[in-house]
């Protein structure tokens, strides 16, 4: 090639170079200068860094303080797929990942070979010391890079099943969604914070360009009235009667008498609000609230002292109880074992159906109703829980001709436990009603008391004081030598209380010859009540299936143990 050759091609050569560099330096200068709101925008988007920050949820506490719901860190672990395969070992690190996570090999091997993305999670919530472990194993095989874990706040119940449908749970959202979580969400959620600044190629914060931080607050905490101590007992009690009596479930509440403070409430079956994704909704029913049932004969010394408070009947009068059945409007009414005669106080003390039925004819419909009115049937009591029913107790406009005399021995009318612990409270209490509650305190994370409640709302006051301490004698008969609920006695202790079997209805409305709720309700001492306990066993099947055979020792075995861990004198507290 001559010399003039070479020169017209470098000559070419260099104003191509020129030109491409022209054009190049043109275009750089536009995109600085020029109006490119499109382009900013989205250099904007891949670039900012933005993190929602999450204050923890406060916690729920039992009267002592001690912890039943806390929040607690956990990590989520993910993958960057796309780095991995650039520039780690995949093979090794599926295997690495397989034993520490719970998930299926197939998923983590899937995932990892999902080159397309840069971001997969393989596990959420994995606790502090599984990620540690699965971390420190990765780090000293090398194998750590292109694993991601991510700090996240997750609700522990550290006791499991106990509590569980008062404590209630927070859904993997963070919401409450059962009971006291449910209930007291407003106070518990903490307010959330926001981060925003820049992120880097790998999708890290730049925290020299952080723009925005805003902290995150802390949720309040809740104080309940329950002692964890006393529940474990509760339900300790509950699920041996169950297992005892081959029994479908059973519930049972432990309610402080002067203030109705709620000291314990179980409720079975039951489940791990921990996992609570893994049980059916029916097991999250707490059976004292929602379980709506005719109480059969615990309601007769109800209905005995709301005779007595009219002046109605003298505990020592004699009452004909028709050899065990007594026709009343062209219906046989019978008692389970038949009597001739009994006085007043040994209707009560035998659970004479009959007697109860003509003490309560000597009461109007109207008077009747006023009381169940004021002993809180038919409404709800207004516990700080959610889902609780309001029974059922319909006014005698609504009644037939047989309501009267059978909703003194407690049918035609259904409420929940916590109702007949409250109306039993009514006669341990010296006649004033006083509302259960279960909120003791809710504090801020800064210690100001948001709220505080040392007893709950008086009702009225049902019965005289004197009638109330009559009726705490007649109820102490029941568990007595020869009464039906002997089998409730506690050792060194007086027990007032009365026994109850109600059949249960069926479908087509009729009452089941073999299913039914036992149950017992009563108090202690007799003299100087300290608590109120009300235990129903729901379907016992066996040979034994009253209150006073399946009900009573269950009551006997939480008394017991109440009395111990709330170290009770024989006496009372003064």
């Amino acid at each position: 090639m001559n010399q003039k050759g070479v020169l017209i091609r470098a000559a070419l050569a260099g104003t191509f170079v020129l030109l491409l560099f022209s054009a190049l330096s043109i275009r750089v200068v536009h995109l600085q200068l020029g109006k490119h709101e499109a382009l900013r925008e989205s250099y904007k988007r891949r670039v900012v860094y933005r993190q929602e920050l999450q204050g923890n949820r406060g916690r729920i506490l039992d009267r002592n303080g001690h912890t039943l719901a806390q929040d607690e860190g956990r990590k989520h672990v993910a993958i960057d797929p796309e780095f991995i395969h650039r520039h780690g070992k995949p093979v090794e690190l599926q295997e690495a990942l397989t034993r520490f996570l719970r998930v299926e090999p197939a998923l983590i091997g899937t995932r990892l070979a999902d080159t397309e993305r840069r971001f997969h999670y393989l596990e959420k919530f994995v606790d502090q010391r599984r990620a540690d472990q699965m971390m420190g194993y990765l780090k000293e095989n090398a194998l750590q890079r292109g694993v991601v874990l991510q700090e996240v706040n997750s609700r522990s119940y550290p006791h499991g099943n106990l509590l569980s449908h008062v404590v209630g749970f927070a859904n993997r959202e963070g919401a409450g969604s059962l009971g006291i979580e449910q209930e007291m969400n407003r106070y518990l959620r903490g307010k959330g914070g926001l981060r925003v600044g820049e992120k880097d190629g790998r999708r890290r914060e730049l925290v020299t360009r952080r723009r925005v931080q805003i902290d995150p607050e802390d949720g309040a905490d809740v104080t309940l009235t329950v002692d964890q101590y006393l529940q474990h007992g509760v339900e300790e009690a509950l699920e041996e009667g169950i297992r005892e009596y081959n029994a479908l479930g059973g519930w049972a509440v432990v309610m402080d008498v002067k203030t109705g403070a709620i000291l314990a409430m179980a409720s079975k079956p039951d489940f791990d609000p921990n996992r609570f994704f893994e049980f059916e909704q029916e097991r999250m029913r707490n059976r004292n609230l929602r379980m709506i049932y005719e109480p059969g004969s615990i309601m007769k010394p109800l209905v005995f002292g709301a005779a007595l408070n009219e002046g109605l009947v003298d505990p020592k009068e004699m009452i004909d109880c028709e050899h065990g059945v007594w026709i009343h409007r062209r219906r046989p009414l019978r008692d389970y074992h038949p009597y001739a005669e009994l006085s007043a106080e040994d209707v009560l003390k035998k659970s004479s159906n009959i007697g109860t039925a003509k003490i309560a004819l000597r009461m109007s419909p109207e008077k009747l109703y006023t009381y169940f009115e004021e002993f809180g049937f038919g409404q709800r009591t207004g516990i700080e829980l959610p889902g609780e029913e309001a029974g059922i107790s319909h006014p005698p406009s609504r009644w037939d001709s047989l309501t009267h005399s059978r909703v003194s021995i407690g049918h035609s009318i259904s409420v929940t436990a916590l109702q007949m612990a409250a109306a039993m409270n009514v006669i341990a209490n010296d006649g004033r009603k006083v509302n259960p509650f279960m909120i003791q305190e809710v504090r801020s994370p800064h210690g100001t008391v948001l709220y505080k409640q040392e007893q709950g709302p008086e009702g009225a006051q049902v019965f005289r004081p004197e009638v109330a301490q009559e009726m705490r004698r007649l109820m102490s008969r029941i568990v007595g030598p020869g009464g039906t609920g002997r089998r409730a006695a506690v050792e060194g202790y007086t027990v007032a209380g009365k026994t109850g079997t109600a059949e249960k209805i069926m479908s087509d409305g009729t009452y089941s010859e073999r299913a039914n709720i036992a149950s017992f309700a009563g108090f202690l001492p007799a003299e100087n009540p300290a608590l109120t306990i009300v235990v129903s066993i729901d379907e016992p099947r066996g040979e034994k299936r009253t209150g006073g055979s399946v009900a009573a020792p269950v009551f006997r075995r939480i008394a017991e143990h109440a009395v111990a861990c709330l170290t009770i004198p024989p006496g009372g507290f003064e």
